[in-house]
């Protein structure tokens, strides 16, 4: 009896012994995970039954405002502000007799600023017979910052960690982490690393004790934590982005923060272990590459946009060291008309194919940009002196002068194939017109303005006095846009007689009496309103008020046999309402024949590119009268005129002018009006001043006159 109980005693003492060894190897491992729970990049809490905190760590309690040990015995739901996030949590965290892993996103609301946007991975742990739960938190802000396509605000949240009270429950919260985390020697050889850490690394499970971290950074990422490693020896914590080489040869960027132990924190006789988190920030790099990349390039084209062009500028006149430069600033002739008529579809092909030979054409030190719409720029540097303004404005002429060979040679598809591809431009040179971006910039845009009202295909250098009449357009504008809806303009009207005086009709004319510099000629103010968006509501107010006083002199009595009306080609684009349906409401509205309404066009409205023939037909189909006006000064073809359902033709007053001094205008204006005689077209001489000119006109057979011989407009 005595032998067996000495047996058992020498049984139990060691199996003390055994128990004992390993309560101490867990007693040394365990500030090791301590140091590398708090160290985590994820929040993480131990939870018990309906949520209740039975652990949490300083970095939780950070984020939300308050101490660690106030959040013992809390419920994990009064820190959500969701109440549909509390309900699909409490349901999981109740379901004892299964539980199984949830993941969901959650809001936390701290004491203090805006929710933190997390993603929750809760596992269950048994413990005792008692379902509780692991949860890890994880910052998900800048995802979804990336997935509404906003610049991320915040690259990361606070690092949080939790506090266990035992290995294994250690073990399962660090095992959990998506980041990777480890500790390193003063050698850079790692003595722990979590399953993510592997991942990243590319290394078996395992297998990276004892390997140097170093071993894994690319030569520039090496020479950045060198940089940066003494400091961390020295007892100071370091956060840095740099690349890393896996074991597989993939590239990842990291965020790597490494910790120094705290004070007392290393076991005796022990050297003290750093903590390493590595947080893979790849994906989130590309993103954001991308979203730069977005902001200062143009998508269609994948030229630089206007705020690329303005750094990329900057930068080459900071490094200019004197030389001179010049910026060109063009936009392509007719392109609102391509995608008018033929779609956005080829008006974005005919733009990629623009940019396309314009990097053709470039040398590889240009900057070419697509500032929008069909505005391109080059920027270019010249040789020579910066002080001599005429040699820099002679090697400005030279590259419009490729430029305009290079995009006439440019294919630009069957549907375009008799377009002549022009542009218009204007320069500044740098540094006579200024050495800043925007002084730049502004005066090639302002040449450019300007090149535009003088003809399509004009180049002009900046001159400050460019910049003083824009000014004064601008001014000019601005008093137009009141005057339109002050009421302040005014329609006049011209009658028209046949060659024994007999009223034929009469043609609106439209006037402006501006307070500031008086009457306003009609060819200034109405250019300038089809330079700009004006032109629709100023036509629709044309015809409008044209429409009313016909209705008033029917009313009174008058016999009106028609009323003509001016319409800028600009009114034949894609407006709403469409032209057609605007007139078809005003005949309603003001209850008229349509026959009294005759709408004037220009040579300019009927171009094929215009794509205005069909609409040219629908106003026939209403029963207007259609006129053309200013023959002779556009660039009508035969073939176009003799498709059009036109009733009138009307010469431009240029050849009435000279009619009994000029031979040729005498010859036009024969061929015009015997044109319109084999056409079956009535035809009107405008401008008609002199007793002379009426009698040549009507040698010549002219139908119709209009003009002060007969009567001012009024």
């Amino acid at each position: 009896m005595s032998a067996c109980s000495a047996e058992d005693r020498q049984r139990l003492e060691r199996e003390i012994r055994r128990l004992r060894h390993e309560l101490q190897a867990a007693v040394h491992v365990l500030p090791h995970l301590r140091q590398m729970v708090q160290f985590s990049g994820d929040l993480l809490i131990l939870a018990g039954a309906g949520g209740r905190i039975l652990e949490a760590n300083g970095r939780l309690a950070e984020a939300l405002g308050v101490s660690q040990h106030a959040l013992y015995g809390q419920s994990l739901q009064q820190w959500i502000p969701n109440p549909g996030q509390v309900r699909l949590l409490e349901e999981r965290l109740a379901a004892t007799a299964d539980p199984v892993p949830l993941r969901m996103e959650v809001d936390l609301q701290p004491l203090q600023g805006e929710p933190l946007a997390l993603e929750l991975e809760a596992h269950p742990l048994l413990q005792q017979g008692e379902a509780r739960w692991t949860l890890a938190l994880r910052d998900i802000g800048v995802r979804r910052q990336l997935e509404s396509s906003e610049m991320a605000r915040q690259v990361q949240a606070n690092l949080l960690a939790s506090l266990g009270s035992s290995e294994a429950r250690y073990r399962a919260l660090v095992s959990q982490l998506a980041d990777g985390l480890g500790q390193i020697d003063s050698g850079t050889r790692l003595l722990f690393a979590n399953p993510s850490l592997h991942r990243i690394l590319a290394v078996a499970q395992g297998e990276l004790q004892g390997r140097r971290l170093l071993e894994f950074l690319t030569p520039q990422g090496r020479g950045a934590f060198e940089q940066i490693w003494g400091a961390v020896l020295a007892g100071q914590e370091r956060r840095i982005t740099l690349p890393l080489l896996a074991a597989d040869g993939r590239a990842h960027q990291v965020e790597m923060t490494l910790q120094p132990p705290s004070p007392g924190e290393a076991e005796p006789g022990s050297a003290p272990a750093v903590g390493l988190l590595l947080r893979d920030v790849t994906d989130l790099t590309r993103a954001l590459d991308e979203l730069t990349a977005l902001a200062f390039h143009d998508p269609l084209t994948g030229l630089v946009n206007l705020e690329g062009c303005r750094r990329e500028l900057e930068r080459r006149l900071a490094q200019a060291g004197g030389h001179p430069w010049l910026v060109l600033w063009l936009d392509l002739d007719g392109f609102r008309r391509v995608n008018h008529s033929f779609g956005r579809e080829v008006g974005d092909a005919l733009l990629q194919a623009v940019a396309n030979g314009l990097r053709a054409w470039a040398k590889p030190s240009d900057l070419l940009a697509r500032l929008g719409g069909d505005e391109f720029v080059l920027v270019r540097e010249l040789p020579g002196p910066a002080d001599d303004p005429v040699a820099l404005a002679r090697q400005a002429e030279a590259v419009l002068g490729e430029l305009r060979g290079a995009l006439s040679q440019l294919p630009v598809g069957d549907e375009l194939a008799p377009m002549a591809l022009g542009f218009s431009a204007g320069y500044s040179l740098a540094p006579l017109h200024g050495e800043q971006v925007e002084a730049l910039l502004q005066g090639a845009a302002t040449a450019l303005s300007r090149a535009r009202e003088v003809a399509p295909g004009t180049a002009l250098a900046y001159e400050p006095r460019y910049t003083t009449r824009l000014r004064r357009e601008m001014a000019l504008e601005a008093r137009l846009h009141r005057a339109l809806g002050d009421g302040a303009l005014r329609l006049v009207y011209q009658p028209q007689y046949d060659g024994s005086g007999c009223f034929l009709g009469a043609e609106a004319l439209l006037r402006w009496d501006d307070p500031i510099h008086g009457a306003v000629p009609p060819a200034r103010f109405v250019a300038l309103a089809e330079r700009t968006n004006l032109i629709h509501p100023l036509g629709q107010w044309v015809l409008e008020e044209a429409c009313r006083q016909l209705r008033a002199w029917l009313d009174a009595g008058l016999q009106i046999p028609w009323l003509a009306v001016n319409l800028s080609p600009r009114q034949f684009e894609l407006t709403l309402p469409p032209l057609v349906d605007q007139v078809t409401a005003l005949l309603a509205r003001h209850r008229l024949p349509a026959g009294l309404l005759e709408l004037e066009i220009t040579e300019t409205c009927i171009l094929p590119a215009a794509g205005v023939t069909a609409q040219v037909q629908d106003l026939a189909a209403l029963g207007v009268r259609l006129a053309l006006d200013d023959f002779g000064t556009g660039y009508s073809s035969l073939s176009v005129l003799n498709r059009l359902p036109l009733h009138k033709l009307k010469i431009d007053r240029s050849f009435i002018q000279h009619l009994e001094t000029s031979d040729s205008a005498r010859t036009i204006v024969r061929t015009a009006l015997a044109m319109g005689r084999g056409l079956g077209l009535e035809t009107l001489a405008e401008g008609l001043e002199t007793a002379g000119q009426l009698a040549v006109l009507e040698d010549l057979g002219c139908d119709a006159y209009q003009g002060y011989w007969f009567q001012p407009s009024s």
